[in-house]
């Protein structure tokens, strides 16, 4: 949680922390802007000191907003060194220069955040070079990522606000496919043409827009044969069609950043043949037993375990009886969930389990078990985003039904 940062940079022997970006593509900057709309941030977290962001002059509204101390960019000369300084990044170690003789920044220093790898390098080697007593240091795994593997309350609210609006744009994609009819094995409009995937994709681009979320991703509409590859999609033009396993990975964020939610659902239209039936029961019965397992405390690579245990037993390869398989079950249980769609902890298998994959009070995370044949033409995954509140228990963001057939209704 946020409150641990100042704790986690004393642990590790951090004087000062450098966090570079916009909070739109950079979750660490939004992490520590309290989620403020800004283009460019610099945050500097300093042992002893109130949080500083440095800002733009056009963004001092937001900024205010952030709870952080606020500096503009033109009190370090920005406009005055901008027309001295052809060079963005001789332009940019200035302004650190004049930051940290401001703030009177030594010690050792982690950076984080998004910057062109070859100009860091350069940025952070002549910076110690200019100021004397900064020593960069490694800081990995992100301290601001081990902060953020825990949620408090408020954001657990609002992530469960993104998963309500995201129900949304499954309801629209689910009606869309239940207002066809089946002929001859397709999926058909009122007017004969046949449901594609394009068409169900755009659906739930244009509700999930009007609820204010994003795709970063493009969401994952998989049948038959793609839908046993876990994070294939299947073409555009596709038509929906009767029996075939459908696969619907749902990962929407906030727009311009922020909280995601994860879900998929799987089902037949119309009807499923027992293979297939086989298959759902098997991957639910999964998902249901790893939840029933979730205790505080507990590393992920547990989970893990658990389900490929029950995998094997029913007949089905998997990442432990064989680590290259390509069908059966063939990816880690989960991930956690956050400001980004893949984060600590994960569940998965680890030979030496480390405690970033722990799951604990304030843990967000999916359960996502999987059974996939492609050669087959048919793959199976259902998943759920689930928290462990503060007495540990395990609680969904939201639940949706789940079904093994979608019965069209045109």
């Amino acid at each position: 949680m946020k409150a641990d940062l100042l704790r986690l940079l004393a642990e590790r022997n951090i004087d000062i922390l450098w966090a570079v970006g916009a909070t739109h593509d950079c979750p660490d900057v939004y992490y520590l802007a309290g989620g403020q709309p800004l283009t460019l941030a610099w945050i500097i977290l300093q042992r002893g000191h109130e949080p500083l962001l440095v800002h733009g002059a056009m963004e001092r509204e937001a900024a205010a907003r952030s709870g952080c101390r606020t500096i503009d960019f033109s009190s370090l000369g920005i406009e005055e060194l901008s027309r001295s300084f052809s060079d963005p990044l001789a332009l940019r170690l200035e302004l650190f220069v004049r930051l940290a003789e401001r703030e009177n920044l030594s010690g050792r220093l982690a950076v984080h955040g998004m910057m062109d790898p070859g100009e860091a390098h350069v940025l952070l080697t002549e910076l110690q070079h200019r100021i004397r007593g900064i020593e960069v240091v490694r800081d990995t795994p992100s301290l601001i990522q081990e902060a953020r593997i825990t949620k408090d309350g408020a954001e657990i609210e609002l992530m469960k606000e993104v998963a309500a609006r995201s129900l949304v744009a499954i309801d629209a994609a689910l009606d869309l496919l239940r207002s066809g009819r089946l002929e001859e094995g397709l999926l058909l409009d009122g007017e004969g043409r046949g449901i594609t995937v394009g068409r169900v994709k755009a659906a739930i681009s244009a509700c999930l827009a009007g609820q204010g979320l994003q795709e970063t991703h493009e969401t994952i509409l998989s049948i038959g044969r793609e839908a046993g590859i876990p994070h294939a999609s299947s073409a555009p033009e596709t038509v929906f069609s009767a029996g075939s396993t459908v696969v619907f990975d749902l990962f929407p964020c906030t727009r311009g950043g922020g909280y995601y939610f994860d879900i998929t659902r799987s089902f037949g239209i119309g009807f499923l043949p027992e293979a297939e039936q086989q298959l759902w029961d098997c991957v639910l019965e999964a998902q249901e037993k790893a939840i029933a397992a979730i205790r505080p405390g507990l590393d992920g690579s547990r989970l893990q375990e658990l389900v490929c245990e029950h995998f094997e037993a029913a007949g089905h390869p998997t990442v432990r009886s064989n680590p290259r398989t390509s069908e059966g079950y063939v990816h880690s249980l989960g991930h956690g969930v956050g400001l980004e769609v893949h984060e600590y902890p994960y569940l998965r298998l680890n030979d030496t389990p480390i405690s970033r994959n722990s799951l604990l009070p304030g843990s967000v995370f999916t359960i996502e078990p999987g059974l996939y044949y492609p050669g087959r033409g048919m793959g199976v995954r259902i998943e759920d985003s689930l928290y462990l509140d503060s007495a540990g228990n395990p609680q969904f963001l939201a639940q949706y039904p789940k079904y093994p057939v979608l019965v069209p209704e045109g």
